[in-house]
């Protein structure tokens, strides 16, 4: 009995998390806006509730990733620093339930190949990713460094770090992107063949054809794939331009920062 009241009790809590998980997926070009309201509720929320927040950001990660990027660029920016705190400053079940989504995250590569590097964070392996100079810091760290290649490590969270998140999910949206065009070439040049044969059929006073009718659903359906494609190619460059100019907005201003300095 205790159990099937427990289960009751939770039962609207699964839904009402589901329910939200969806709203925000139909909503993914305010993805920026919802993590940053999901961040901001997550650090007024009581230590033991922190995890549900957990919990909605994986439903929303799993759902939206196939049709777009921009709730995984998003939650990487804040999740490192939340799991952290879960996992630092939670009991066992917190502790639990975030190396748990971790795992899920990191086998199905939900970040790509940056899986390890949120699992790091959270256990605290990550050092310090700082090249002193005397006067400041740098958050990007060169790990290795020849002729031909270099590979360097940059703190997450950093300017830095959003920028190469940013173009990778450009990068990777490239060749989708492309595909897409195409597709949506093709789409329109059928349509427009399809519209004369309507005009053709119509002036001897006959009916379309199932199969022209068909034809023309299927060509509908293209189209809207390649537009949710394109939109989606459009707010990774979208995202990554953003980081660009608040990379460029820095820049500038410590240039007449030391400008003013010399003068």
């Amino acid at each position: 009995m205790t159990r099937k009241r427990k289960g009751d009790k939770e039962s609207p809590c699964l839904d009402r998390g589901a329910t939200l998980s969806r709203w925000c997926v139909s909503h993914r070009k305010k993805a920026r806006q919802i993590v940053e309201t999901w961040e901001r509720l997550f650090n007024s929320a009581q230590r033991e509730q922190r995890v549900s927040f957990l919990y909605l950001a994986n439903d929303i990660l799993q759902n939206s990733r196939r049709k777009g990027s921009e709730f995984v660029n998003e939650f990487w920016k804040v999740l490192p620093s939340a799991l952290k705190q879960v996992y630092g400053n939670g009991d066992e079940n917190g502790k639990k339930a975030a190396t748990r989504l971790v795992d899920i995250w990191e086998e199905r590569k939900v970040f790509g190949s940056r899986g390890q590097n949120l699992k790091d964070e959270m256990l605290g392996k990550n050092a310090p990713l700082l090249v002193s100079n005397g006067k400041g810091s740098n958050p990007i760290k060169v790990v290795k460094r020849d002729a031909h290649s270099l590979r360097v490590k940059v703190a997450v969270g950093g300017m830095p770090e959003k920028i190469l998140t940013a173009f990778q999910s450009v990068h990777d949206k490239n060749v989708n992107e492309e595909a897409a065009l195409k597709k949506c070439e093709g789409a329109f040049c059928r349509v427009g063949e399809m519209e004369k044969e309507v005009e053709n059929v119509s002036t001897q006073g006959i009916l379309p054809g199932a199969s022209l009718l068909d034809d023309m659903d299927e060509q509908e359906n293209v189209l809207h794939q390649c537009v949710s494609q394109l939109e989606s190619a459009e707010a990774a460059r979208g995202s990554l331009i953003s980081h660009l100019k608040e990379a460029l907005l820095v820049q500038e201003s410590k240039l007449e920062l030391i400008r003013s300095q010399l003068q």
